[in-house]
């Protein structure tokens, strides 16, 4: 912190001494009045209103503006940030905002640092906000999902506020138009992978020429392929493992549910064609998190609660057909349900110059006029359980699946606490391609998997 605080305990020791003086003096004897004249006092001149300073924010997602611009006309957004200027940066990959820090000139707030918020906190660059949460009336930790505002935290100090997004992340997404217009009964989704696999087949569509016209699931799509500190991992969650133990500093990435989840998610490659599958992708709109659902090239989607409002949004006409289940697991563990915490933080760094500045930032995206111009803008529900209480559920085609959940889950998943999860999702990507390209095993890739992470973690210093 850039100097000394008055804490709570020193401002009500200050506030007694301030009473009991102005007491002292309402007791004291009147004095008698000064036979000469006073002096004139001297006019007091009011000192000019303090001048703004300029606070760089960053937020990675490019829909954010359209909140942004309706969060500053906020009655809110005048009385926090009152006299600053706030200059949002979006649409930034994690090379810049790495490059940026590395380079001392980082922003004073980030929010989604493409879901590295975990390297970043174990490497001494972010500025403890336990203060600042401790003096705000508007951040209360009671307040917030009990595994987000703990995975705040490293080491003991916070240096994360939830904000912007942060509610449930799982849940199987599908088109209930295609799934009938396949013979498929949308009254009856699939609970494990192999009646996943059975519908993927179903509605895996190619023309004469081979060519894929329509794919029933990408497993690695959107929250089924992501491995990253503000969503988890679901091979872990569907198969029901921890992949990194904080405490001991160990991996477990070699065994025989990860090599499983990678010869069983690599299936949906090999029926739909690895080649066709990256070719899809490379088609304009059709790309990961939402694309391919959106065109209606692809039937069904692992994705979080943001999913109905955001398709809403983008492709109101394929919304009113999106239903939302629970996410496949093994046959070995039918009837669980599982679901994961996760979402994003405000992170702020200590080399900025005004990063204590841009903690109302924090406070502004966490009160309600704010919360509902995001619900109401993109879909995203924030961490907060007294907002979450008053969410009505029908709002988007799909939602309702994922309030109730928080209720009905059996089985939860929050992220591994992991400081080189960047590195991890990377190493992911590139071996269970090698995987459903048959250039190895399942149980080969879940070995070399180990040994990659194990190195790294060495090599960057923690172990």
């Amino acid at each position: 912190m850039r100097g000394k605080k008055l804490s709570r305990r020193d401002f009500l020791r200050v506030s007694a001494l301030t009473a009991a003086s102005a007491a002292l003096a309402a007791c004291a004897p009147a004095t008698p009045a000064p036979t000469e004249e006073p002096a004139e006092a001297e006019p007091v001149e009011e000192a000019p209103p303090a001048e703004g300073v300029t606070i760089q924010y960053w937020a990675a997602w490019g829909q954010y503006v359209r909140c942004w611009e309706q969060i500053q006309a906020l009655a809110e957004y005048q009385e926090l940030v009152g006299n600053n200027m706030v200059e949002l940066k979006t649409g930034f990959d994690a090379q810049t905002l790495l490059t940026a820090v590395a380079g001392g000139e980082p922003p004073d707030a980030v929010s989604h640092p493409s879901g590295q918020y975990l390297d970043y906190m174990a490497r001494g660059v972010l500025l403890p906000v336990e203060d600042l949460v401790a003096a705000s009336s508007i951040i209360k930790a009671q307040d917030f999902l009990e595994g987000s505002w703990e995975n705040g935290f490293w080491q003991g100090t916070q240096y994360g506020v939830p904000a912007n997004e942060g509610f449930l992340r799982y849940g199987l997404n599908y088109n209930a138009r295609l799934v009938e217009e396949a013979g498929l009964d949308p009254d009856n989704p699939p609970q494990t992978w192999p009646e996943c696999m059975e519908w993927h087949e179903a509605l895996t569509k190619f023309d004469d020429a081979g060519n894929l016209l329509q794919v029933g699931l990408d497993p690695y799509d959107a929250m089924g392929g992501s491995l990253q500190f503000d969503n988890g991992f679901y091979a872990a969650l569907s198969w029901g493992w921890d992949w990194f133990d904080e405490e001991a500093g160990t991996f477990d990435l070699d065994n025989e549910m990860m090599a499983e989840s990678f010869e069983v998610e690599g299936e949906f490659y090999r029926i739909a064609g690895p080649d066709n599958m990256a070719g899809m992708r490379q088609v304009e709109g059709q790309g990961t998190w939402g694309g391919s659902f959106n065109t209606e090239v692809q039937a069904m989607i692992i994705e979080g609660y943001w999913h109905p409002g955001e398709t809403s949004f983008e492709k109101p006409e394929v919304a009113e057909h999106n239903r939302s289940t629970w996410p496949p697991v093994p046959e070995s563990r039918r009837g669980t349900k599982a679901q994961g915490y996760g979402g994003h933080y405000i992170l702020l760094f200590k080399e900025a110059p005004n990063a204590e500045p841009a903690f109302k930032i924090a406070e502004l995206v966490n009160t309600t006029p704010a919360c509902d111009v995001i619900f109401e803008q993109v879909g995203w529900l924030p961490a907060l359980k007294p907002y979450l209480a008053t969410v009505d559920p029908t709002t988007y085609p799909g939602l309702e699946f994922y309030l109730k959940s928080v209720d009905e889950a059996t089985a939860w998943h929050t992220p591994a606490r992991c400081p080189i999860t960047g590195f991890v999702q990377t190493q992911y990507v590139e071996l269970r391609e090698a995987v459903y390209r048959d250039q190895m095993t399942g149980a080969e890739a879940a070995e070399e998997f180990q040994k990659r992470c194990e190195d790294e973690y060495k090599a960057a210093g923690f172990a």
